[in-house]
């Protein structure tokens, strides 16, 4: 504790790079928030801004609309919340509870604004065809 603090003093708490000397209850309480927190669960794609993937991939633009904005979606982890609304690879994701996702960018912020147990609608395309699906978090 000492490398990590400077102090001989007890208590000092630490976790995850955070260093509490003493009793500080309002960072306890941030800690607190941030690890007692139910998590998430993730989406569980791994995607790529689909203007740029279908530059260098020609041969899925066959199955896309021209122009397209979104995310590609690349592959879908298993047991995660995008495989249980039905993602699969191929589909390039346009929307995300109601707003536009035409980035990489775009799909991870709005996702990171969702908590434990929310609900968003995704609009997506597959095969040229439009879709959505409920994203149970």
């Amino acid at each position: 504790m000492i490398k990590l603090s400077g102090q001989q003093g007890v208590p000092v708490i630490a976790a995850d790079g955070d260093v509490i000397l003493g009793f500080d209850q309002a960072r306890l309480k941030r800690l607190a928030d941030k690890y007692g927190a139910a998590k998430r669960p993730p989406l569980g794609v791994l995607g790529a801004n689909a203007e740029e993937y279908l530059a260098r991939h020609p041969e899925a633009t066959e199955q896309a609309p021209a122009g397209i904005k979104g995310v590609y979606v690349g592959k879908v982890r298993p047991d995660t919340v995008g495989e249980r609304a039905g993602l699969k690879p191929g589909d390039i994701v346009t929307g995300l509870a109601g707003k536009r996702v035409r980035s990489m960018a775009d799909l991870d912020q709005m996702i990171d604004a969702l908590k434990a147990g929310d609900k968003a609608t995704v609009r997506y395309v597959r095969k040229g065809e439009e879709h959505s699906a409920q994203l149970q978090f």
